[in-house]
């Protein structure tokens, strides 16, 4: 056999090989049309804030941004403690903000708990803005919308009612402040 005739068969093969790779990389490219969307975020600022209120060191009242912790809350079996001032919640802003204020958890002891209402109160004229009944009857509450005014501050009230069969019973109660954006 005549080595030129090899090479000259490879080198036929490769070419075609090469032919066929680049219609088939021409026929299969896809072609695109290209939309942009640029964007610039910055910080938001909050309008509303929490803030402690006159019952805060009793309460254990600790507040980090958004996130306002009530470490101390007690309450005596077949009684009812009464927390008037731990914590406000203050709307620094030039306009009304609506809200919602959520139950979102209530756990632990339970079936220990008699109630847990959350009073609202206007701090400059102690007017009643409702009131938030996180547990009673042996069930969660339903949430509550509210709308606060430009420049007002409003104290939440605890008031917890243990059993008379409550003993070394705890219970963590989580709300939330919805506001729509």
């Amino acid at each position: 056999m005549n080595v030129k005739k090899i090479r000259s068969t490879k080198a036929l093969k490769f070419l075609g090989l090469l032919i066929s790779a680049t219609l088939i990389a021409t026929v299969s490219a896809a072609v695109y049309n290209y939309m942009y969307q640029d964007a610039t975020i910055s910080v938001e600022a909050w309008t509303l804030q929490w803030d402690k209120g006159a019952d805060n060191v009793t309460a254990g009242t600790a507040i980090s941004g958004e996130t306002c912790e009530l470490t101390s809350l007690k309450g005596p079996a077949n009684g009812t403690r009464i927390y008037e001032d731990p914590v406000r919640l203050n709307n620094t802003g030039g306009s009304s903000v609506t809200f919602d204020l959520l139950i979102d958890q209530v756990a632990g002891d339970t079936d220990q708990m008699e109630s847990i209402i959350v009073r609202l109160y206007n701090v400059t004229n102690s007017a009643s803005i409702g009131n938030l009944t996180v547990w009673s009857s042996g069930a969660k509450g339903s949430d509550l919308p509210l709308t606060i005014t430009a420049n007002t501050a409003w104290k939440f009230q605890w008031e917890i009612t243990w059993k008379a069969t409550a003993a070394a019973n705890t219970l963590t109660v989580k709300l939330k402040v919805r506001v729509p954006a």
